[in-house]
């Protein structure tokens, strides 16, 4: 017979084992639920996993695409594409390159002309062709079209008159779109522009035209003549303006290096005008007639457009150093005007307040366009001071050019260029 103190001592222990197995119980719930949790959340990371993977991709896709876009293109004489023959990617000879259809205001190859010689079977017939669908294929030096010979049967016909009045913007918006294609330009008629329309469609001209054409200063002084034109063809891009400074600076035998866009027609339209005197161009980029530069190169292109206070529409790594070199050839071309300099004449201080009036009436004017400094000396203004794109710097000289008169106004407008990823 067991005494009451072993009773109690068993009823004890049972006790405890019970409790014991009821948190023995609990803890491996509680591990279960634990790894059914992670389980579940791990399966549901590796469904998410490849749409994560995919957004990663497009993302990087569309920033690789964007740089693309950016960046400097094969950069080649006009001389050389013209004449280039043309072929299908089935080999298929298309034509030759009769001619480029230039905006040089704006830098841009609106159309590339092909005769096509009679090979689709139609004669020695024009054709327009947007620059986007030909693809340069330098390994055999020729360029591929994305079409074949019936797609060229029913493709637009080239017509323009001489001069270049004739290129409606609306029948080059039509190629364009003919080969798939959407136009940089907004055309004429179009209510509902394109998201990537930007501009209306300049004054264009054939770049053989363009070629021999003269140069000369607001000064009226002549600086050379235009002797090629530096194109990107896929980008439709004219890259720079080639001009014979030759014996008019008196340095030789030299050629310039001109951003297109520093460059305006005369009002006949049968010179170029650059906003610069003979000791400043003596000083931009130029070089000899043997000794050709890589033009191509994204940071001399680069120094070229910023001598001129230009801004490129390529990227390039090479901001500081070219910048530095735009100011001190613009400095080069005489005595930096401040305000302290501006003419005591009631006539210079009224002509001051005018053009001051007019740019912080208008629209859309950033903080620095409205104070820009503007110093009138016996008539002459110098426009100097930072803008925050180039359309400002052109509306402020318009302003002043119409309050004066053209060749009495020096615009040393400085564009304020936004850093990138890629400066």
């Amino acid at each position: 017979m067991l005494s009451k103190g072993n009773s109690n001592k068993r009823q004890r222990i049972k006790i405890d084992n019970t409790k014991e197995k009821k948190q023995m119980k609990r803890k491996l719930q509680i591990i279960t639920f634990a790894s059914a949790a992670s389980f579940l959340a791990f399966t549901a990371l590796a469904q998410g996993a490849p749409d994560a993977e995919k957004g990663a991709g497009a993302s990087q896709q569309r920033s690789a695409l964007a740089t693309r876009l950016e960046r400097l293109g094969r950069a080649e004489k006009a001389s050389d594409i013209i004449g280039m023959e043309v072929k299908s990617y089935q080999d298929e000879k298309l034509g030759k390159v009769n001619d480029l259809i230039v905006d040089l205001e704006t830098g841009r190859i609106v159309q590339v002309i092909l005769s096509s010689g009679g090979f689709i079977g139609v004669g020695d017939t024009l054709l327009a062709v947007p620059p986007g669908a030909l693809h340069r294929d330098a390994t055999n030096k020729l360029i591929h079209l994305n079409a074949d010979k019936e797609k060229l049967k029913a493709a637009p016909r080239f017509e323009m008159s001489t001069g270049t009045e004739g290129c409606d913007s609306n029948q080059v918006a039509e190629v364009y779109r003919y080969y798939g294609e959407e136009p940089y330009f907004t055309a004429m008629y179009q209510t509902t522009p394109a998201s990537n329309s930007s501009t209306r469609l300049g004054y264009v001209q054939k770049a053989t035209r363009l070629m021999d054409l003269s140069v000369k200063n607001l000064q009226d002084e002549k600086l050379g003549k235009v002797e090629n034109l530096i194109v990107d063809l896929p980008a439709g891009r004219v890259v720079t303006v080639i001009v014979s400074s030759g014996g008019f600076l008196g340095i030789g035998d030299e050629l310039s290096v001109i951003p297109p866009t520093a460059l305006r027609f005369n009002s006949e339209r049968d010179t170029l005008q650059l906003d610069v005197s003979k000791e400043a161009l003596s000083n931009a980029p130029h070089f000899k007639t043997g000794q050709w530069p890589d033009i191509g190169q994204p940071s001399y292109a680069d120094g070229v457009y910023r001598a001129y206070r230009v801004e490129p529409y390529f990227t390039t790594n090479a901001v500081a150093a070219s910048d530095k070199t735009a100011r001190n050839v613009r400095d080069s071309a005489g005595k930096t005007l401040t305000t302290l300099d501006q003419g005591n004449s009631t006539a210079d201080r009224d002509r001051t307040a005018e053009i001051r009036k007019e740019i912080v009436a208008g629209k859309g004017m950033s903080v620095n366009a409205r104070n820009v400094k503007i110093i009138t000396i016996d008539g002459q203004v110098t426009l100097r001071g930072p803008v925050n794109t180039q359309e400002e710097k052109r509306l402020i000289g318009e302003i002043a050019d119409r309050i004066t008169q053209t060749k009495n106004v020096n615009n040393q407008l400085e564009v304020k260029l936004t850093p990138t990823g890629l400066n």
